[in-house]
């Protein structure tokens, strides 16, 4: 039985389009240059600007770095008041940006271009900034919790669960072709990379001081060594974030059942509703370690290096941690 030309008439129309939107995907996809990163497994360095709806403030800058190969995010917070150009801070950059333009995008990219120069001048090894992205982030706050790296990290991975999002960040794929801006489409395939990727391979990070910055972001651009051997000791303090007597020790106790070199230290430095684990030294897979030996599940890992404390990580107990 023959269909209806009207009927034959509708499948090809729809025939139609998916084949165009299949060629214009593959067209976007061939002058992306995250999607050209992916091909080749090279990472792929972005800038993400985290804004807060409501706030007047200027946009919170990470510095991500992708790898397509091990399937991890690192994301660098840099602080507001990290110094740009000679005593300037970002957050002192963008305010007079924005004085003189009266557009934030433009104040934006005054502070990434200015950015881009202190990482490549503080780095150890050369960074290439060719196809490097840069995206944006609405971020509702979180009184509770003071790592904005871990909250933005999360947030790109959870975009990806949002038909919405999704949505609002393929139109904007699609308007960047029409306008002949391929780059305009990398914010969509990282969202559906990031999908792939483990939660634990999220590496959220403050960015070190001047001295301990220059080994760390070489090893953020540069590709990993191997693990480690488990026979080689992790040191960790443990500290008491709640008001559960004897948390910390117990903790301890379970840490160093798993091979971990733990010691009680006291007091966390606030109260936690949430269990932290922080690499000290910028080795973030030791910290992960921990994190993976104490066994809670809820608890997160940053990087704040602070090698005066003298040990790999730092345990701070919330509430989220009971033994």
């Amino acid at each position: 039985m023959e269909l209806p030309r009207k009927a034959l008439n509708i499948q090809r129309a729809l025939g139609l389009v998916i084949l165009l939107a299949v060629v214009c995907t593959a067209l976007v996809e061939r002058s992306s240059p995250l999607s050209e990163r992916i091909r080749t497994l090279k990472p792929w360095p972005f800038w993400l600007s985290v804004r807060e709806p409501g706030r007047a403030a200027a946009p919170t800058l990470h510095l991500g770095v992708y790898d397509p190969l091990r399937r991890s995010l690192v994301l660098i917070r840099v602080p507001e008041s990290t110094k740009l150009q000679g005593k300037s801070s970002a957050a002192r950059i963008y305010v007079d940006a924005l004085r003189a333009t009266d557009d934030e995008a433009a104040a934006s990219r005054a502070v990434i271009d200015l950015a881009e120069a202190k990482m490549s001048a503080l780095s150890l090894e050369p960074i290439s900034w060719e196809g490097a992205g840069r995206l944006s982030l609405d971020l509702e706050s979180d009184e509770d919790d003071d790592e904005p790296a871990v909250a933005a990290a999360v947030a790109l991975k959870r975009r990806g669960r949002s038909p919405r999002a999704l949505w609002m960040l393929t139109r904007r794929a699609s308007s960047g072709l029409v306008h002949g801006d391929a780059p305009a489409a990398d914010a969509l395939f990282l969202t559906l990379e990031l999908r792939r990727v483990p939660v634990e391979n999220l590496e959220p990070a403050l960015l070190p001081d001047d001295a301990s910055a220059p080994a760390f972001l070489a090893r953020a651009f540069s590709p990993r060594p191997a693990p480690e051997p488990e026979g080689k000791a992790i040191v960790a303090e443990v500290l008491n974030g709640t008001d559960a007597p004897g948390l910390a020790a117990q903790a301890t106790k379970v840490l160093r059942s798993r091979g971990i070199d733990a010691m009680v230290m006291g007091r966390a430095s606030r109260p936690r509703n949430r269990t932290v684990v922080y690499d000290r030294t910028g080795d973030f897979e030791r910290a992960s370690r921990v994190r993976a030996a104490l066994g809670c599940p809820a608890a997160i890992a940053a990087t704040r290096i602070d090698v005066l404390r003298g040990v790999d990580a730092s345990v701070e107990l919330g509430e989220d941690c009971r033994f």
